[in-house]
Formats: structure tokens, C-alpha cells, sequence
């Protein structure tokens, strides 16, 4: 018999029931529809007139504006119904893409991306949020492991979709379809059978930290953050040490990533369900650090793509699974604060990876910036795994 959670609301016995799989589908066609913007809005900023320099800031402002609504997104889903704020976030996001294609000059461009990224923080927070009122809770693994199947197929799929449409349609045409891409699956989201019920949290008068940062989690959201650096500091250097070193077609590291993690994602995550988080989080985060150790020697597209395979099985089977894990944690009442503080912990990472890798590559080479990064993993990771499963076993009196 199916069981309800605190909020009211009954549980699916099943992982593949309709609510999971329409929003799965819904959310893919949202990401797809937001990744086709990402590889234009510096080359559009260009266009209207911005320099290089301030192109590249223009399209990091996103980031910074969604890390600081992260914890507001967090609270709000929590508190009221969760399809509501993905409506509402949706709709800002969708006319955000569609105010790109107006903007005649950077200081529009600022404003709509600094209310774009909060709009998307408050989208992403409450579908992760959504998303778990419809997995079971011993398959929190296996469902959110699916979930970043169809983000990362989005991730995929999304730019060269946006390119092909700037070619042959120009720029507006490419920012009203991923407004309206963006738009429509938000909208249909209220279409799916949810009766939101207050928990706990709603009748509370009075706020606290952990309202809007679960400090419960943050050693997991300092692991996600450590993980996040390696994504940062490949995005901003491979091309770079390819350069240096004449490695032709880096762009496999990518490609190999995307398959790795599209094909072993769902095992990862049951094996999550079935072994604990402990069993998965050491190889993890050591197979992360193989896969920066491997880019810092890394002379062919062969060993390129070896460091993309090693980096999904680690980072890309790591971060779903602490996902899960303080999910099943904390419960689904506090789902939104759990994700918000997840994805700070990532948008920190983001930010700080680049800053201190390129303060290192200027000193001692890119080659030491990537050792660098594969040593933090391992000294703060591990200890850190080990400190947090042995308290929480002892505190909850569970196995990690």
C-alpha cells in the first residue's frame, strides 16, 4: 500500500507511474529550450556592441544572480504549492529569453540576465522539488539518477539546436523559441494531479537559517562544491591546455562525459538505493580526481576522452546521489531547501573553480592546476565523507 509523507500527500508504490514520467518529459523540453540560449548570449552581446571582456561578464551574471535567490527559491517551495512557482518562474524565464532578442544595449542585457538567473534559480529549485513528490522514497536514487539523464541529454542536444537557429533564422527567432519552449512545459506543469497539503514548515510564523540553508547538509553541498570546481575549471581551461599542447578535437571529453553518463546513471543510482551513499561517495570522488589527474597529463583526444568516462562515473554518479541522499534525509517537506542548498553549493563551485585555477595555471602551469584540484578532492573529500556518514550513523542510529 502506498504511504504518505508528511505533507499529505500519497506516495507512489511505483518509480514509472504518469506524474514522474510527464514531468520528466516536461523537463527535458524546459532544459533543452534553456541550453539553446547559452552558447549565444556572449556572441549576442557582441553583437549589440559589448567588448569581449564585458560579453563574458554579461553571461556570468546569471550565475551570480541565481546563487544569491537560491535560498529564497528554497523556502518558497517549501512553503507554497510547487507548481505555482514553476509556473510563475517559468513565465519570467520564458519572457527574459524573448527580452535578450530586445535588448539594444549591455545595460538592458545586465538587467534581464541578473532577473533571468533568479527567475531560473526559482524554476530549478521547485522542479527538483516537484520532481520528488512523484519517486518513491527507496528509489530516490534510480528517479533522480534519471532526472540527470534527461538534463544531461538537454545539455546535449540544446546549443546545437540554438546555433543551428541563429544560422538560419538570426538571433530573435532563436530567443522566442526558447521563450516559448521554456513557457508551454512550465504552464503544463499545473495540468498534473497534485494536491499541495502545508507541511510543518507553512505554519510557522517565525524563520530560521535552516529555512533557507539546511546547515543538516552543508558538508554534502561542500562535497557538491568540490566536484563543481572540476566542472568549472574544465569548462574554462581544456581548450586552452589543447591548445598548449596540441590536442586536437578536446571536444570528446564532452562527448565521452554525455555517454558515461547517460548509460550508467540509472545503475549508480539504484545501487545508491541498495548500498547507501558511503558505498558510492569514496569511489566517486576518487575516480573524479583520476579524471583531473589524467587531464593534467593528458597528451591525446584518447586520454581526453578516458578523463570525460572517469569524471561521469565519479562526479556525474556523486552529485545525483547526494541529491538523493539528503532528500531521504530531511524528507519531502524540505525538498526545496535541500536543492537550494545542493545547488549553491554547485554555483559556488562554479564561480570559485575558474578564480583559483587560473591564479594556479598562472604560476605553475595548467598542467599542476589540474593536480591541484584532483589533491583537494581526495584530502577534503574523503575525510569529509568519512566525518559526516559516522555522525549521522550515530546520531540516526542507521547504516550511511
Amino acid at each position: 500500500m502506498a504511504n504518505k509523507h508528511s505533507s499529505g500527500f500519497q506516495e507512489p508504490e511505483k518509480l514509472w507511474n504518469k506524474g514522474y514520467i510527464a514531468i520528466l518529459l516536461l523537463s527535458m523540453v524546459n532544459h533543452i529550450s534553456s541550453q539553446m540560449i547559452t552558447p549565444i548570449v556572449s556572441k549576442y552581446a557582441i553583437s549589440i556592441g559589448a567588448s569581449i571582456t564585458t560579453a563574458a561578464a554579461i553571461s556570468g551574471l546569471m550565475s551570480l544572480s541565481a546563487l544569491f535567490a537560491r535560498p529564497f527559491a528554497g523556502l518558497l517551495s517549501d512553503r507554497i504549492n510547487k507548481k505555482a512557482v514553476i509556473a510563475v518562474s517559468g513565465a519570467v524565464t520564458g519572457a527574459c529569453m524573448y527580452l535578450y532578442s530586445l535588448s539594444g544595449g549591455v545595460e538592458m542585457m545586465s538587467a534581464v540576465r541578473l532577473l533571468h538567473g533568479a527567475a531560473f534559480s526559482f524554476s530549478t529549485v521547485a522542479l527538483l522539488a516537484f520532481n520528488t513528490v512523484f519517486i518513491p522514497r527507496d528509489k530516490l536514487g534510480e528517479g533522480i539518477g534519471w532526472s540527470v539523464v534527461t538534463t544531461t541529454l538537454a545539455a546535449a542536444a540544446g546549443p546545437n539546436i540554438g546555433l543551428q537557429l541563429v544560422d538560419w533564422l538570426g538571433y530573435e527567432a532563436c530567443f522566442a523559441a526558447s521563450a516559448a519552449g521554456t513557457l508551454l512545459p512550465c504552464m503544463a506543469f499545473l495540468l498534473i494531479p497534485f494536491r499541495h497539503t502545508p507541511g510543518e514548515s507553512a505554519g510557522k510564523k517565525s524563520l530560521s537559517v535552516n529555512d533557507f540553508i539546511s546547515v543538516q547538509i552543508l558538508p554534502y553541498a561542500v562535497l557538491t562544491g568540490l566536484f563543481s570546481c572540476c566542472n568549472g575549471i574544465v569548462n574554462s581551461f581544456l581548450v586552452l591546455i589543447g591548445d598548449e599542447r596540441g590536442i586536437e578535437g578536446v571536444g570528446v571529453f564532452f562527448t565521452a562525459y554525455s555517454i558515461i553518463m547517460i548509460v550508467t546513471r540509472p545503475v549508480t543510482g539504484r545501487l545508491y538505493d541498495r548500498r547507501g551513499i558511503a558505498f558510492l561517495l569514496y569511489p566517486c570522488i576518487a575516480l573524479a580526481s583520476l579524471s583531473m589527474l589524467l587531464l593534467g597529463n593528458a597528451a591525446s583526444a584518447w586520454a581526453v576522452a578516458l578523463a570525460g568516462a572517469l569524471k561521469a562515473l565519479g562526479q556525474g554518479s556523486g552529485v545525483p546521489s547526494i541529491q538523493a541522499h539528503c532528500l531521504k534525509r530531511l524528507g519531502r517537506d524540505k525538498a526545496g531547501v535541500v536543492s537550494s542548498t545542493c545547488y549553491m553549493g554547485s554555483d559556488i563551485g562554479n564561480a570559485v573553480g575558474p578564480a583559483m585555477g587560473g591564479v594556479i595555471a598562472s604560476c605553475v602551469g595548467y598542467g599542476y592546476m589540474f593536480f591541484a584540484v584532483a589533491a583537494a578532492l581526495l584530502v577534503i573529500g574523503w575525510p569529509l565523507v568519512y566525518i559526516k556518514t559516522r555522525y549521522d550513523k550515530k546520531k540516526y542510529g542507521e547504516a550511511a
